[in-house]
């Protein structure tokens, strides 16, 4: 049966409007698949930001974190900086203070006749005395007779108390053998030619500036312990004793 003119314009107007709608259709799809590809991306961008958002500001609070625990040390450390130094200009001070006094105790002991060397202060007397006697007036002082370890000592000693035969604290009354008053041994040693002889078995005690040396170092000599010439006292360095005692004696002798 054939189709009329009309039916087959129908029929044709029909299969061009399916046409239409699978197009439309497939298009509508793509549309939908494109949309849901874009909205992914977009949400991997948007996760992947976060994360870096995120780990941006966990980076950020341990910065600030460690800012601070910097700051922190630094007002500590600029807190002991700052007692530091004032602890340093009080003892800037405290020594400053401590040189006067010492350069005013210095010039009133030279008025007593007292010398001052490396970390002793020394002192001859003016009576002429044995030994025993010279040592005891020694000790009245709160010193001793010297002793001589070193030949800066035996020159200062020669170059301030030379002029004077005087007694030092070096003896060999106990078992022959030179000892100085503290019972250390004899080792660096000043003797005078031909000294010490112990002229008669009865020089046992010890003299320097001995009247006939030719030279300012070598000027020992040993002489009998009674026989009179002055005393060289030593005492470590104790300036504010030193000076109390020679206050004392000033005042006595009035």
């Amino acid at each position: 049966m054939e189709m009329s003119k009309e039916e087959c314009a129908k029929s044709g107007t029909s299969e061009d409007n399916k046409s239409a709608d699978l197009k439309d259709s497939e298009d509508s799809y793509e549309d939908m698949t494109g949309y849901q590809k874009r909205t992914s991306v977009l949400w991997i961008k948007y996760n992947i930001l976060n994360t870096e958002s995120n780990q941006l500001q966990t980076s950020y609070n341990k910065l600030t974190k460690e800012r601070d625990q910097l700051q922190t040390s630094y007002n500590k450390l600029t807190k002991e900086r700052d007692q530091l130094q004032t602890s340093y200009n009080a003892l800037t001070n405290e020594r400053d203070k401590l040189q006067q006094e010492r350069s005013a105790l210095h010039s009133v002991l030279l008025k007593f006749g007292w010398r001052f060397f490396n970390t002793s202060i020394y002192n001859i007397s003016a009576e002429k005395k044995s030994w025993t006697e010279s040592r005891q007036d020694c000790r009245n002082k709160g010193a001793d007779l010297v002793i001589i370890n070193s030949r800066e000592e035996q020159e200062f000693i020669s170059k301030y108390f030379g002029s004077s035969e005087a007694w030092i604290g070096l003896t060999d009354c106990s078992e022959g053998k030179f000892k100085w008053v503290d019972g250390s041994p004899l080792n660096t040693k000043f003797w005078w030619d031909g000294d010490p002889n112990d002229f008669e078995q009865k020089e046992d005690c010890v003299i320097t500036g001995y009247a006939k040396a030719e030279s300012n170092m070598s000027t020992w000599a040993d002489y009998p312990c009674d026989f009179p010439v002055v005393g060289i006292c030593e005492m470590k360095a104790n300036l504010t004793k030193v000076l109390e005692r020679e206050t004392e004696r000033e005042r006595e002798t009035e």
